[in-house]
């Protein structure tokens, strides 16, 4: 309609100045007057018509995005960094008619490690497992250095002499054959010395369970990712 308008506009004003060019030619000076203001008035009720039909909002017509539904798809390549060389990288992905993409990818590290990326995308969001974030350790202790290692065996050494010599009954030789009698305060000093050993002793126990449980996670782990390393390869 707006382009209609704009054209029957065009179409009047040519013929309106085609007419008072004409009657100018022909001499018709006594109209001259009348058709310019005629033609004036005829071009003011136009541009009217044209600012109303401007001010009025433009058409709106429906519009419909059309969205096409999932179509099932699956991909698999392997790569390497050096043209024609060994792959070192592995990637593959498919997805089902319901939308949810599953795939993951292998790569050799800068470490000379092989990791282990897999993720699904679904309505809940994007997940990911990867082998190369940290795995959190509930017996997480500090390793210790070579001197420490050390000083730790000497004094382990020194304790196992000690409380060799402790366990022994010494029996005082006498002509009489008689064993001497303990005062009290050698009792209390012996007593509080048992219950120190004893409480040393469960310490070192306990040390020994503990890296020897985290020996077997730290096995456990190198053993996971030898299997996954081999998944890819």
């Amino acid at each position: 309609q707006w382009y209609q308008r704009r054209v029957h506009k065009q179409w009047y004003q040519r013929r309106v100045h085609k007419q008072w060019y004409q009657r100018r030619v022909q001499g018709e000076s006594g109209k001259d007057f009348i058709i310019d203001k005629t033609m004036e008035k005829n071009i003011a009720l136009l541009l009217l018509s044209a600012a109303v039909c401007y001010s009025f909002p433009a058409a709106q017509f429906p519009t419909t995005t059309t969205t096409l539904p999932p179509r099932p798809f699956k991909y698999a390549f392997a790569s390497g960094r050096v043209p024609g060389g060994k792959p070192d990288r592995y990637t593959q992905s498919e997805g089902d008619a319901n939308g949810v993409i599953r795939g993951g990818y292998a790569y050799l590290d800068p470490n000379n490690e092989w990791q282990k990326v897999e993720y699904v995308a679904d309505d809940n969001g994007f997940h990911v497992d990867s082998s190369a974030l940290p795995i959190a350790n509930p017996v997480a202790h500090p390793r210790d250095t070579y001197v420490v290692a050390k000083a730790k065996a000497n004094h382990e050494n020194l304790y196992q002499r000690i409380a060799l010599t402790n366990s022994k009954v010494q029996v005082a030789p006498n002509a009489l054959h008689r064993q001497l009698q303990e005062t009290a305060a050698v009792s209390s000093n012996r007593a509080a010395f048992h219950k120190q050993f004893d409480k040393i002793a469960a310490e070192h126990a306990r040390i020994a369970a503990e890296h020897q449980h985290m020996a077997e996670l730290e096995k456990r782990e190198r053993e996971l990712a030898e299997e996954q390393r081999l998944a890819y390869v």
